[in-house]
């Protein structure tokens, strides 16, 4: 899968689940944990809304703006 083309699922993915944790991303879209951190970095520069969250908890969240 090219990269435009996973960012776009991790969007939609995203808007379905709200809160997801960078393994479990990593896991659905067959991509290493680097290689997701990489991806959601790239939409949050695009202007992505997402809130991070550390600790047992945690993960990453879209904002609800």
């Amino acid at each position: 899968m090219k990269k435009t083309d996973r960012l776009l699922e991790i969007m939609l993915y995203m808007n379905n689940k709200r809160k997801f944790k960078v393994q479990e991303l990593a896991d659905h879209f067959a991509v290493s944990r680097r290689t997701m951190l990489k991806d959601l970095q790239a939409l949050s520069e695009m202007g992505g809304p997402l809130a991070s969250a550390f600790g047992v908890h945690g993960g990453y969240s879209v904002m609800k703006s």
